[in-house]
Parts: structure tokens; C-alpha cells; sequence
């Protein structure tokens, strides 16, 4: 198998499993405050605009953006050490029981996605 269709496959499940999660509510996105309870559709669009950002930085690590790369190895980095800050929202509803395993799964893709792009044959395919 090409080593170039196993990176973007990690990056498809990635982005397929991001777009499940805001669809569902699950985790973050199913966080209360009292932004969200106040204004439900300011909330909504917020999300929207994180998925979508995330889902451009997927495509451009999919097209081998230099530019991408970097910034989807910064944004697990200052998640790791804001993650002890950040203060815990109760949600709605709880996620179903396969969410967190799943998730662990995801992390450790993250982490599969981010060495195979600095790794060859994947880091030649970037451009400068």
C-alpha cells in the first residue's frame, strides 16, 4: 500500500469523524455556558466556523500545504498544554459509550498523521 494513500486516509477519517462529532454534539461541541444558552445561533455559527477551519486545514494537508502542516502540529501542541486550564462545561446529554475510546483512537491518529508528514516518502510531497 502507498504510503501517500495511507496519510490520506488518516486524514479522511479525521475529518469524517470531526464532522460526526459536531453533527452528533458529542464532546465540545455539546459543552453548556452561558454563551450558549443565551445565544443558541451565535454558538451554532462559532462551530460551524471551527469545523470549517478544521476541515480547510485537512484539505490543505491533503494537497501538501507546507503552511498546514505546521499549523496541525501547533494546534495538538497548545491543546496538550492548555488542556489542564481549560475549564469543564457539563453538556446536555452524554455521549455514548464507544465516544471515548474512539476519540483515544483519533488521538493517536493525530499522532500518526503528524510523524508520517514529517516522515518520507509523505515530507517530499510538500511543497516549499
Amino acid at each position: 500500500m502507498n504510503a501517500v494513500l495511507v496519510y490520506r486516509s488518516l486524514l479522511a477519517v479525521r475529518g469524517c469523524w470531526l464532522v460526526v462529532e459536531w453533527f452528533f454534539g458529542w464532546n465540545a461541541f455539546s459543552q453548556i455556558s452561558t454563551f450558549s444558552l443565551s445565544h443558541p445561533f451565535a454558538t451554532l455559527i462559532r462551530d460551524v466556523i471551527v469545523v470549517g477551519l478544521w476541515l480547510a486545514l485537512l484539505l490543505g494537508m491533503w494537497f501538501f500545504q507546507r503552511w498546514a502542516r505546521w499549523i496541525f502540529v501547533i494546534l495538538p501542541a497548545v491543546a496538550l498544554l492548555a488542556g489542564p486550564f481549560i475549564v469543564h462545561r457539563y453538556s446536555l446529554s452524554a455521549s455514548p459509550s464507544f465516544v471515548p475510546s474512539v476519540n483515544a483512537f483519533i488521538l493517536m491518529l493525530i499522532g500518526g498523521i503528524i510523524a508520517m508528514s514529517f516522515l518520507p516518502p509523505v515530507r517530499d510531497r510538500f511543497v516549499v
